[in-house]
Parts: structure tokens; C-alpha cells; sequence
């Protein structure tokens, strides 16, 4: 039976996670004796932790699409939304020791304020003539006016401060009970998706080598065409000579077969894409007509009359020469009419389904032409 294989990154995860857990239990133990800042270092752990959590999940989606690295980067994504709402519900309980901090602070600041507001208010109460009476001069006597107008303005200020403190710590508050809820419906949703992924996977594993099967034996039946057209066409043609053309922009184009498409919406260093170019640059472009085009040759006089072009079996100079044997055809460039048109000399590209420029000889009762 295979093993089941358990991946380091995953214990590093469940790892970090567990950490996490036991230390923000024990320190909801301290209650309000905990300072914020003893916080932060956890929080800091945890944020690296979801960087690294991000760093699997990136690495899977860029590793493919299978099932199982699917399921992989899931469950990073679940490692790094529990990892967000633990940070969240950190900050929390970091907030909450702050309003304690805070609050221990206020009492400080209301006790002082009482003794303050007490002399405010013995002076208010005084009269004027009382104020010189109990002054030896008048400079004494504007000194202590603007004190107590000080005084009175410090306790506003300080009254202002405090509720605002209150207020920030209310608003952090709300706004981390809602990024807490949110985390938890996104947890929830992860943990949902990774249990389909992994039920998926169980009902489905062994399936990829199924289709890597039926891949290769499509792989295989596609070679076998290729060869039976690249016959067909050696049938037909004689004289192919191979050479370099440098003229073909794609001619160089690596590896063959090519996914590259060019203007005209054909793959590199096909028949169709060369005829295409030649044509352009024998200063008698084609018509456009699309992503792909007909993308088997044979299918180009059907698409030439589409478009109201002459086709015929008529050779000529610069005409598109269309062979409609085989699985997909073949086009060319007629680049020289011979023997009073029976045959032709042609320039083409992939005839050997090799992805070369050649020259070779046809006749043209084998061929169709487009003008």
C-alpha cells in the first residue's frame, strides 16, 4: 500500500497554529494584568506565518491544476485564514488591555481633575472684592485669574482627550468584531471547499493516469496522421529540396510544433501560417478572417469562395496552391508555372510536418488554386 505522504510545510502550519492557540490562552488567563505590547510579538508571529502560509499557496496554483495541489493550496488557504482570525481575535484582546491600561490611567487623571475642578470651583465662588482682598498687589491679582482661566481650560482639554480615547477604543472594538465574524464566515467557507476538494480527490485518484493514458494514445494517433499526410503530400510532390529562408519572420521559431500565433492568426512554421505571410508579402494579402481561420488547408477554398476570391485550377504565379489529400491538407505559394502549366514549382513550409521551409515540384491537376 502507498504511504501516505505528509508535507513539512503542513506540520510547520499545524505547528505555528498550535503555538498560537496555547499562547493566547494563557494570556486571556492574565486578564487585565497583561500589557498590549506583549501582544504584538505573537501577532508578528502570526503574520509571517500567513506570508508563508501564501508562499504554498502561490507555489501550488503555479505547480498545475491537478486535484491534489489543489487540495494542498486549500488547505494553505484555510492555515492562513485560521491564522488571520487567531491574529484578529490577538488584536482584540490586545485592544481590551489597552482600554484597561487606559482606563486604570483615567481614574488617575479623574482623581486629579476632582482636586482640580474643587479649586475651580472654590475660585468661582469668590468675589471679586474677595480676590483683591486676599491679593498684596495686582499683578498677584491678574496671576491668579489667568491661572484658574488656565486651569479651567486644561480640564476641558483633558476631558476632550478622554473621550476621545474612549471613543477610538469603541470604534477598534466594532470594527474588530466585524473583521472577526467576516474571517470566520471565510474560514468556514475554505474549510467547506477543502473537504469537497478532498472528497473529490478520494472518488477521483487514479483518474490522471486514466487521462495520461488516453492522452498518449491520442499522442500517438496524432503521429500517425502526421506521417500518413507528410506520405501523402511525398506522393504527390517531387524534387523537394530543403533550404533556409530568412525572409520568413517565424522560420526560427523553437520548439516545433509551436503554440505562437502569428498576425494572421496561425501557428508558427505551419503551411497555412507561411502561405499567409507569403501572400502579404507578395503585396496581395488575404482577407482577415479570424482567430485560427480554417485551420486545416483543406478547408481554404471553401473559405476563399466565402470571401469572393477566384478559385480555380488554373496555376498562377503567387496563387495559393491547396492539395486536399490527407488528414488536413496541404497549402503552398505557386512560385513558377512549368511545362504550360502541368506542373508547378512551389515554395511551402512543414510538407514533412517538421516545421521547414522547402521548394518542391506538383502537378497541378493535384492542386486547387486561389487567386
Amino acid at each position: 500500500m502507498k504511504q501516505k505522504r505528509h508535507h513539512p510545510w503542513l506540520k510547520h502550519v499545524i505547528g505555528l497554529t498550535v503555538l498560537s492557540i496555547a499562547m493566547l490562552g494563557g494570556l486571556l488567563m492574565l486578564g487585565n494584568r497583561v500589557s498590549a505590547d506583549e501582544y504584538q510579538p505573537l501577532i508578528d508571529a502570526l503574520s509571517k506565518q500567513i506570508q508563508e502560509n501564501q508562499a504554498v499557496v502561490n507555489q501550488k496554483q503555479a505547480e498545475g491544476d491537478t486535484l491534489q495541489n489543489k487540495l494542498e493550496a486549500t488547505r494553505a488557504d484555510l492555515a492562513s485564514a485560521r491564522a488571520n482570525l487567531e491574529m484578529t481575535r490577538l488584536q482584540i484582546s490586545q485592544n481590551k488591555a489597552r482600554q484597561s491600561e487606559v482606563q486604570s490611567k483615567l481614574k488617575k487623571q479623574e482623581n486629579l481633575l476632582g482636586e482640580n475642578i474643587a479649586v475651580v470651583y472654590r475660585q468661582g465662588g469668590v468675589t471679586p472684592l474677595e480676590l483683591v482682598a486676599g491679593s498684596q498687589s495686582l499683578s498677584q491679582i491678574v496671576d491668579k485669574q489667568q491661572y484658574f482661566a488656565s486651569l479651567r481650560q486644561k480640564i476641558d482639554e483633558t476631558l476632550d482627550d478622554i473621550r476621545d480615547s474612549k471613543k477610538q477604543l469603541d470604534n477598534l472594538e466594532i470594527e474588530l468584531r466585524i473583521k472577526e465574524n467576516s474571517e470566520n464566515l471565510q474560514q468556514t467557507a475554505i474549510a467547506e471547499k477543502e473537504a469537497e476538494l478532498a472528497d473529490l480527490l478520494n472518488r477521483t485518484r487514479g483518474e490522471e493516469q486514466k487521462y495520461r493514458d488516453i492522452v498518449k494514445v491520442d499522442q500517438e494517433r496524432l503521429n500517425v496522421l502526421r506521417a500518413q499526410q507528410a506520405a501523402a503530400i511525398a506522393a504527390q510532390s517531387a524534387g523537394r529540396t530543403y533550404s533556409m529562408t530568412s525572409e520568413y519572420p517565424w522560420a526560427n521559431v523553437d520548439p516545433f510544433p509551436s503554440w505562437g500565433v502569428d498576425p494572421w492568426g496561425f501557428y508558427y512554421r505551419q503551411c497555412t501560417s507561411y502561405a499567409a505571410w507569403r501572400r502579404a508579402n507578395l503585396g496581395r494579402p488575404l482577407p482577415a478572417f479570424g482567430f485560427m481561420g480554417p485551420a486545416d488547408a483543406k478547408e481554404w477554398p471553401k473559405w476563399g469562395r466565402q470571401f469572393n476570391l477566384a478559385v480555380d485550377n488554373r496555376p498562377e504565379v503567387g496563387a495559393v496552391g491547396v492539395y486536399g489529400g490527407g488528414e488536413y491538407g496541404h497549402v503552398m505559394i505557386v512560385e513558377a508555372v512549368l511545362n504550360d502549366g502541368q506542373r508547378v514549382l512551389v515554395s511551402e513550409f512543414n510538407a514533412n510536418w517538421d516545421g521547414r521551409y522547402s521548394q518542391s515540384l506538383w502537378p497541378s491537376s493535384a492542386l486547387t488554386f486561389i487567386h
